[in-house]
């Protein structure tokens, strides 16, 4: 406050002192500035005795700065100079006091002026005009004298006082500085005081921020009038006053011109300051009012300042002149041609300074940019003429013409232009002048050609440069070469690679004749190149190719034995001197970060390395060490020379390598050799018997890798085992020893401790990288990596107390023991790629399970010695490390919650260091191993402690503010008011979740725990939170969920087991809650349907989609199979403790054995199912004391729920975990055992109760079939893994369920007519039978029961049921279907129930059997058929399209509709009221789409005329026709029902081969539904009851696709039996899709539509193997290692694995339904390397020629052998075994249904059928063997396949006759 008052009163002072008009009155402002510095003198700023010796180091005090302030506000009000004009009367009798006060005033003006010049738009318009009026008033010519006056006093004073010395120094320091303190200073800050003010009224503030006001104009370019601020009229008003003051100003100078001449250098500098602001802010005025300032005074003004010298040799004054006459063509247009030829004459005659001519160029170019092209051009010319002889010779003589020399071959463009430009004329300068006019002049041509942003200018400067080189003198030459590459930046591709190459032409010359200054002048060049050439520039790859092409080029020639020693050398320095652009061009491009993934390139880098090695560049070498930072830099950011595709390569390419056999003689492959080996001495035997190319390519290796080891990075020479010629001893061998001495270079300068790229914490990265490579898919890369860290951890063990390599060796071992685990988990899926976040480190492997075991093997023995190393060396360190690791892991994805990272961070973090003396020391007590893991867990548990420890409130009304710190505000409870409690909070959470709100499982796991510790530490009752701890994971119900809860309900049960009871209740009751929300094992969706209940699909097998499905329902079992590890924990823990809880869990059990009945059959529940039964019967063991009636009703609970399993039918697996089925067979056996155990209890009736004796018995004769059927699909090969001893024969396991059939059917019908499904066995199906006779009332539930009471027909005694088949449930649609032949003999009950079948599915489940359907009709006396199609056409268009297209297929009997079938006239009668019943709106689509379909069907027609003709002509043809068809809207392809033909290419058409027949193939534009993984996707957050918000933002915004789809269209052939074999393959594909089986096929769509007609969908992305014979491709083998890599490449891997699953699948499918004519014509193979079988003419039982050449179950050559491993003890090839095995086990379930839609087909005059077709195929299943039987008998049939004559005798045959190659 008091500061405030004393600041204004000094103001107020000072002010009435400036405004008064006395003289007398201004003592006050004589005291004010005295009083700015006067203290000074009084204080005592002396240390020591000693005078402070500067004025700038002593503190302002608050009050001098408040003076100095008052001042500063008051110098613009002073009137007329009063107070200076007395002491200033006379000069010469200036005092000393009153030459300080007035320096003291000139400072404080100055930087006031200086402060408002750089925040002049701190005030508005009227106050700048104020405010430089008021300055200029007090800049008067006498006060300007008195300043210079008070400088010479002061400076000539003799005064030893303090204060003086210090205004002399700070005199000095202003002349240091360039700004000598005096008349001019004020003047030139004056001037930029106005300069900025007249800125400010034609630019914004913005604009001027960081920009020159003239560069601001010129930017504007044509628009400079356009874009001025908004002026008022007293802006305007300001011009005149400010132009005033300039043409003041310039006449002020003009007149002290001579005495500037004398003044010192730093006075000029700041006269040409002022100058250049007077002229900036006359141009200002100009452009606003050019009344008041004229353009022509300005022109005027800046033409004598380009006249003289000195002035031009000023860049501050000279820029401003030079810019301000490129804008005054703006202003006036009429003074361009003027100034267009002003400019380049100052440019070539004033030989400015190079930033002045930088400008002045721009200037230049921005002129003639307001002009046309041609004076462009003349102006190049004129300047170009300088660069000629005649100037050479004209310099000393003092004139040259512009027009003269120089235009002979600029091209043709402008081969006869002539300069119309004025003469430019200079004087001589000499040499040094010359050859800057010479730099100037090309620099101008330079800048205007890249301006102008002109082509066509830039190349014809570019060519004008090009062509006077060598035309002047050296000098000019140098210039010329640095302009040439400025403008090529700017230039066209094709000048850019001739400028390229004339500097290739150059530097040979330069090179060849010694011409250093030459060279000189091209090294610029191309430096400056690749300084300025980016990634993005079209130029890139152009300037990256010639540096690598040249190089590689140089020496190519000539190289013979007998080379010449000089040539070699002249090759060499041309070589070095490519070197540093190229090392420039590689790190201003960041190669390291961002290689260029290209495999030319990299292989041209990759000769370019070898070419520089060839010609002597090595690090022993005098070249190679005099361009050694420039080889470095190459090196470093080269890849390896061996790339990682070259793993993928059979054959290494370096013997074939040209580049490497270059000067190849016996003497140099001697010297090389001899280099080599002193480089690796202990290599020496092996480099001796290297080829020259090896040895060539192994110094390339050296060269690189110790160059890049030189920066830090020794761990890319591990990528040169990849070389395929590593796989040699001796090649590898000495590979070897590179890397060894690689990894030793990087050893010793680590050790050497003096470079920070070398440190433990660098070498841990490298350890890092390493590490991966023990775990390479390659074995040689595994064993090198292995040498290398072993090296490393023994010289550097420190690089192992790191967080980054300790974890990534961590990480590697869990990914590795990951990796092995899929061989139990998915066995046929075998991921490549494994990351770790945690660890930072990715590896790819093979598919090799047992080279996966070995590697894991190798690398945990290695980590355990690597790590004990460490831990011996720094055993806190490494120990504190590992219990970080612990803390940080997250086991979400591991299975079972198992580790070995984890496993093993804790075994060795628990091992005594054997630097531990005192530990070591200790004496072994007894058999007792002693270790430290005591003291690691109580580190670790303390280090989570203060980790995740806080301060917890006691009691729970305090947790509310706890829980909800740190949260979102989304999960925060809306006040206090609503939530005042811990429990009000846990409720909030609970109603978010259950709101389906997306909640962060982090933030519930923080609010979980906090809660949990909050009851840990409650000694009162805190029920609520106690609900809530175990409701939540509940209301989630997550693996992760769940696993949490469990962890902290264990915790508090621990902690305080007074809330035991209470919280197991909870449990168990939110247990009860999940069976009524019918959500995990209880959930509807794992019903898991008959495949034939489902919608079959023409599709490829979705592989992806069944693995996400798989990963759904494991997802969803998760939760229950967690809780019930609980329950069966805590129930053995405290069976003898409390009460509560025994009765609790009693209940629990009790309801859900009652709820496990009903619950679906999904076969990946079958684990949790069990294990709901064992740890039944365990409780039942350990409850005696419920009492024996109890006891028995529990049992009979238990039997129930254990057998409500086999009420379903028979289920495999789902997917090939073979872990699961392992443990499912262990759980049985438990299951098994458990039963014996409690066998006594319920033996013997119960009072009224009944033994469950023969429930027992059931159960255990069930489970052991069950466990024999797993054990088949575990170990479908070999009987051995696992020997079962229940009912080793088949006759007594039959007997033994004969007799309990009744009991089955007692307990549930179900189960007895499953047995039927599960035993083959006649007499078991007579008995069930005769039951389902008896009581078909207790069956009309289940479906399942219709075949075995009809069994495809109507039995005489069959009457007692057909009653109830008026409200039977439904049966399948095939099944339904086939209820329509004569073998029901038209039963009305039978037919109706059909129809009602039939009706109950979807539309588009019975789609699919159009075919059988249509044949029904032939049997359709009462016309229920008949009216189920015209019902379903009524509401599907689609579905009657497809009936329209069929029946007319089978309305004859031969291809060219001249033999009617017998049900022609049904058909066209049916097809007629089908059409006549359409609504007019589907009869317009009916006929849009038919016309549509027809006109492009007639093409074909159209076509025979000309069939002879040749094929372009037919294709032709077909194009034409194409042209013509009109695209309707909503229009389809019969092939593709649920897509619409959005467009034709009209280009695609093509002629197929045909004897009598024109078949062509179309393409076509197909919009349709997005299904498979799509499909898959959204189920799954519909089975996951997703929170809302996730399913709308996971779900696409599109829901259908677009793609290109070809067809065949054939007329002549009959495609039906194609239709057949193919819907038949879909119907498999089902069956194997409904197990999650791993085979694929792909039932492509083919719909016959008439007489001999069909589409066909051609095979996207495929070739048939006919085609590879003929591509000169002879084995498949050979195909696929060149289209995917050798076999240790992850492509090839992949595609054996594609492979063999599709091979397995069609195998089986070739079998039963016997595909015959399987030559390689009929054969393809996709993208993928998947085998798709097509053209099924023959199958069932005909054959080619009806001779059965192909007598083997299948086609199983030696060349698809030799894909899958060669070898019958392959991986692959057992792979394919099990898959065909198992792929027919789950075939045979469903044999039935298979032979119902043959049997429907038989009568439909297809040749395929013979009359014992239906029995052959159903024989082929073999129904009558067990399980384990029909394996074998599969085995058997690979066995004949493979070995068969037949396939090759019948290839050989195809060969012959139809030229097929095999």
């Amino acid at each position: 406050m008091t500061r405030d008052i004393r600041a204004q009163a000094l103001l107020k002072i000072a002010s009435l002192s400036a405004g008064s008009s006395s003289p007398a009155d201004r003592s006050d402002l004589d005291r004010l500035c005295r009083a700015c510095h006067a203290t000074g003198k009084a204080r005592d700023y002396s240390h020591s005795g000693k005078t402070a010796t500067s004025l700038g180091k002593v503190p302002m005090s608050i009050r001098e700065f408040e003076v100095l302030l008052a001042l500063c506000k008051t110098a613009p009000n002073i009137q007329n100079a009063q107070i200076l004009s007395s002491p200033y009367a006379d000069p010469d009798d200036v005092q000393l006091d009153e030459a300080i006060r007035t320096v003291t005033i000139v400072v404080a003006l100055l930087g006031f002026m200086d402060a408002a010049s750089a925040q002049a738009d701190f005030w508005r318009s009227n106050g700048r005009l104020a405010l430089v009026q008021k300055v200029r008033h007090i800049l008067s010519e006498r006060f300007l004298v008195a300043v210079n006056a008070a400088l010479s006093t002061i400076r000539n004073s003799h005064s030893h006082e303090r204060e003086v010395r210090e205004w002399r120094r700070l005199i000095r320091h202003y002349s240091h500085l360039d700004r000598p303190l005096g008349a001019m200073l004020l003047q030139r800050s004056f001037m930029s005081l106005l300069a900025t003010s007249t800125s400010l009224l034609v630019a914004n503030t913005a604009e001027l921020q960081y920009t020159h006001i003239l560069d601001v104009l010129m930017s504007r370019g044509s628009k400079i009038f356009q874009e001025f601020p908004p002026n008022t009229e007293d802006d305007l008003a300001s011009v005149e006053v400010f132009a005033a003051f300039t043409i003041e100003q310039m006449a002020h100078l003009e007149n002290n011109e001579d005495y500037l001449r004398m003044s010192s250098p730093s006075e000029q500098r700041l006269a040409y300051a002022s100058k250049a602001a007077a002229l900036v802010s006359f141009l200002n005025c100009s452009l606003l009012n050019e009344e008041v300032a004229d353009v022509d005074t300005l022109l005027a003004w800046l033409q004598e300042s380009l006249g003289e010298p000195e002035q031009v040799d000023d860049h501050l004054l000279a820029s401003v002149v030079v810019r301000s006459l490129a804008i005054i063509c703006h202003i006036s247009p009429s003074f361009t041609p003027t100034i267009s030829r002003l400019l380049p004459k100052f440019l070539v005659q004033s030989a400015p300074p190079s930033e002045t001519v930088a400008v002045a160029s721009k200037s230049l170019a921005y002129v003639l940019k307001s002009l046309s092209k041609d004076a462009v051009i003349s102006t190049l010319y004129s300047l170009g003429n300088i660069l000629s002889p005649e100037a050479e010779a004209s310099l000393s003589n003092g004139q040259i013409n512009g027009t003269a020399g120089g235009d002979a071959n600029l091209g043709p463009m402008y081969a006869n232009r002539q300069s119309v430009g004025s003469t430019i004329s200079f004087a001589g300068f000499g040499e040094d002048g010359s050859i800057m006019a010479y730099e100037n002049v090309v620099h101008a041509i330079c800048c205007i050609a890249e301006t102008c942003q002109d082509d066509k200018i830039t190349a014809l400067a570019q060519s004008m440069l090009v062509q006077k080189y060598n035309k002047v003198n050296p000098g000019a030459d140098v210039h010329i070469m640095s302009g040439a590459a400025i403008l090529a930046l700017n230039g066209g591709q094709l000048e850019f690679k001739s400028l390229l190459k004339w500097y290739t032409r150059t530097c040979h010359e330069s090179i060849a004749e010694n011409k250093e200054y030459l060279k000189a002048a091209v090294l610029k060049a191309r430096t400056y190149i690749s300084a300025n050439v980016s990634r993005n520039s079209p130029l890139f790859d152009i300037y990256w190719e010639h540096l690598l092409e040249t190089i590689i080029s140089f020496g190519d020639a000539g190289y013979h034995g007998h080379t010449k020693e000089a040539d070699v050398q002249l090759a060499a320095e041309e070589i070095a001197e490519m070197l540093p652009p190229v090392a420039v061009f590689m790190s201003r491009n960041d190669f390291a970060a961002e290689p260029v993934e290209n495999d030319e390139t990299a292989q041209m880098l990759r000769d370019a390395w070898f070419n520089i090695v060839v010609h002597g560049f090595t690090t022993a070498s005098a070249m190679g060490n005099f361009y050694i930072e420039d080889l470095r830099t190459i090196a470093v950011h080269s890849p390896p020379l061996v790339a990682e595709k070259r793993s993928e390569q059979l054959e290494s390419d370096i013997e074939l390598n040209t580049v490497l056999r270059r000067g190849n003689s016996s003497e140099r492959e001697a010297a090389q050799k001899k280099q080599l080996c002193e480089l690796i001495p202990a290599k020496a035997g092996d480099i001796r018997g290297l080829s020259y190319r090896k040895v060539i390519f192994l110094q390339s290796a050296y060269l690189v890798e110790s160059l890049r080891t030189d920066v830090g990075d020794c761990t890319k020479v591990l990528s040169y085992f990849l070389e395929p010629s590593m796989r040699k001893g001796d090649v590898s061998s000495a590979m070897e020893g590179i890397a060894s001495t690689v990894v030793d270079r990087f050893v010793r300068k680590t050790l050497n401790g003096t470079d920070p790229l070398f440190s433990a914490q660098y070498a841990a990265k490298q350890l890092m990288e390493i590490f991966r490579g023990c775990c390479h898919r390659i074995e040689r890369v595994q064993q090198a990596a292995l040498l290398c860290a072993d090296r490393i951890i023994h010289d550097i063990p420190s690089a192992l107390c790191s967080r980054t390599s300790l974890f990534a060796l961590l990480e590697l071992l869990s990914l590795m023991w990951t990796s092995c685990l899929e061989a139990e988990t998915d066995l046929y899926a075998p991921r490549a790629v494994f990351r770790s976040q945690l660890g930072g480190v990715t590896v790819e492997l093979s598919d090799n399970y047992e080279f996966r075991r070995r590697t894991l093997d190798t690398l945990n023995k290695k980590a355990k010695i690597w790590v004990n190393t460490a831990i011996n060396l720094a055993p806190l360190d490494v120990k504190g490390l590992l219990q970080t690791y612990l803390s940080e892991f997250s086991d979400d994805g591991a299975y079972g919650h198992v580790s070995l990272g984890r496993s093993f961070a804790l075994e060795l973090g628990s091992v005594i260091p054997s630097t531990d003396q005192r530990l070591q020391s200790l004496g072994r007590v007894g058999d007792c191993d002693i270790n430290t893991a005591s003291d690691l867990i109580a580190q670790y548990t303390t280090r989570q402690e203060y980790r995740y420890g806080e301060t917890l409130p006691d009691r729970g009304n305090e947790l509310m503010s706890f829980m909800t710190h740190g949260l979102r505000q989304s999960i925060r409870p809306p006040t206090l008011a609503e939530s005042a409690n811990a429990s009000t909070a846990l409720a909030h959470v609970e109603a978010r979740i259950l709101s389906k709100k997306t909640t962060s499982l982090n933030e519930i796991r923080d609010i979980l725990r906090r809660a949990a510790a909050l009851l840990c530490r409650s000694h009162v009752d805190e029920s609520a939170v106690a609900r809530y701890l175990v409701s939540i994971p509940f209301s989630l119900f997550t693996k992760q969920s769940m696993k949490l809860g469990v962890s902290l309900w264990l915790g508090v049960i621990n902690e305080n087991p007074r809330l035991e009871s209470k919280l197991v209740n909870e449990i168990a009751q939110q247990w009860e809650f999940s069976i009524t929300r019918r959500v995990g094992l209880f959930n509807p969706v794992l019903s898991h349907p008959d495949p034939f209940f489902l919608k079959e699909e023409f599709a490829p097998s979705e592989l992806e989609a069944l693995a996400k499905r798989k990963q759904l329902v494991h997802d969803m079992l998760s939760p229950h199979a967690r809780l019930l590890q609980f329950f069966a924990s805590h129930f053995n823990a405290t069976r003898l403790g409390s009460i509560d809880t025994r009765r609790s869990l009693l209940r629990m059990l009790n309801l859900t054995l009652v709820a496990l009945t009903d619950a679906a059959p999904h076969p990946m529940a079958r684990e949790l199912r069990f294990l709901v039964i064992l740890f039944g019967l365990r409780v039942l063991r350990a409850s005696p004391m419920i009492g024996t009636e109890a006891q028995w009703r529990l049992k009979d609970k238990i039997l129930l729920a254990g057998l409500s399993w086999f009420k379903h039918s028979p289920k495999w697996s789902f997917g090939s975990n073979l872990l699961q089925l392992r443990t499912e067979v262990r759980l049985i056996t438990d299951v098994l055992a458990a039963l014996k155990v409690v066998s006594f209890i319920g033996a013997n009736h119960v009072g009224s109760s009944e033994s469950l004796q023969r429930k027992e018995q059931l159960f255990q004769l069930l489970l052991e079939n069950e466990q024999t059927r797993l054990c088949v699909w575990i170990s479908p090969l070999s009987a051995s893994a696992f020997h079962m001893p229940h009912h080793s024969h088949k006759s007594a396991a039959e007997s033994a369920l004969a007799s309990q059939v009744r009991t089955a059917w007692g307990l549930d019908p179900a189960i007895a007519i499953e047995l039927a499904t599960r035993y083959h066995s006649p007499r078991i199906h007579k008995e069930i039978r005769s039951l389902l006779l008896a009581n078909p009332e207790r069956a009309v539930d289940l479906p399942e029961a219709i075949p075995l009471i009809f069994n495809g027909g109507l039995p005489s005694d069959a009457a007692p049921a057909l009653k109830y088949m008026l409200y039977w449930e439904p049966v399948n649609p095939i099944t339904a279907v086939s209820m329509f032949t004569p073998g029901y003999k038209d039963h009305p009950f039978l037919v109706q129930y059909a129809m009602r079948a039939l009706e109950s599915h979807d539309v588009g489940v019975t789609f699919f059997y159009v075919p059988q359907i249509v044949q029904t009709l032939r049997y359709d006396r009462m016309g229920y058929a008949e009216r189920y199609i015209l019902e379903t056409a009524q509401f599907s268009q689609l579905f009657a399209h497809q009936i329209i297209w069929n029946m007319k297929a089978n309305s004859y009997k031969d291809d060219d509709a001249q033999v009617p079938d017998e049900i022609k006239t049904d058909l066209d009668r049916v097809m007629g009221k089908m059409v006549d019943s359409f609504t007019p709106s589907d009869r317009t689509f009916y006929e849009r789409e038919f016309a549509f379909f027809d006109e492009v069907t007639d093409i074909s027609g159209k076509l025979k005329p000309i069939r002879e003709r040749p094929k372009d002509e037919k294709k032709q043809k077909i194009e034409e026709e194409l042209r013509k068809i009109q695209m309707d809207v909503g229009v389809y392809l019969p092939s593709n029902p649920e897509g619409v033909v959005i467009g034709i290419d009209r280009k695609s058409g093509k002629p197929l081969q045909s004897h009598a027949k024109c078949p062509f193939m179309a393409t076509f534009r197909i919009k349709k539904p997005k299904n498979g993984v799509e499909e898959t996707n959204n189920m799954l957050a519909d089975i996951n009851d997703a929170p809302q918000e996730s399913v709308e933002n996971g779900l696409p915004a599109e829901t259908t696709i677009e793609a290109w789809q070809s067809a065949i269209f054939k007329v002549g052939d009959d495609c039906r039996q194609d239709v057949l074999a193919l819907q038949m393959i879909s119907a498999f594909r089902g069956i194997f899709h409904n197990v999650g089986l791993d085979v694929w096929v792909f039932p492509y769509r083919v719909t016959a539509t008439g007489p001999g007609c069909g589409v066909i969908d051609v095979l996207p992305n495929s070739i048939s193997r006919d085609m590879l014979g003929r591509e000169a491709v002879n084995k498949l083998y050979d195909y696929f290692v060149s289209k995917y890599g050798n076999e240790d490449s992850l492509r090839f891997q992949q595609a054996r694995n594609n492979f063999v699953k599709s091979m397995a699948a069609y195998s089986v499918i070739s079998f039963l339904l016997q595909f015959k004519d399987r030559h390689n014509g009929n054969i393809m193979i996709d993208d993928g390397g998947h085998i798709i079988h097509i053209d099924f003419g023959f199958c069932f039982d005909i054959a080619p020629g009806g001779i059965k050449f192909e007598r083997a179950p299948f086609k199983l050559t030696q060349e698809m052998l030799a894909v899958m491993g060669g070898s019958t003890d392959h991986q692959s090839f057992k792979w394919f075994e099990e898959l065909c095995v198992k792929a027919f086990l789950a075939s045979r379930q469903h044999c039935e249904k298979l032979c119902q839609m043959v049997s429907l087909m038989i009568d439909s005059g297809l040749p395929c059928f013979k009359p014992e077709s239906l029995k052959n195929f159903r024989d082929r299943f073999v129904l009558e063997k067990s399980e384990r039987e029909a394996a074998d008998f599969m085995r058997d049939l690979i066995k004949k396949s493979a070995s068969s004559y037949s396939t090759g005798v019948y290839d050989q045959f195809q060969l012959l006759t139809n030229g097929i190659p095999y």
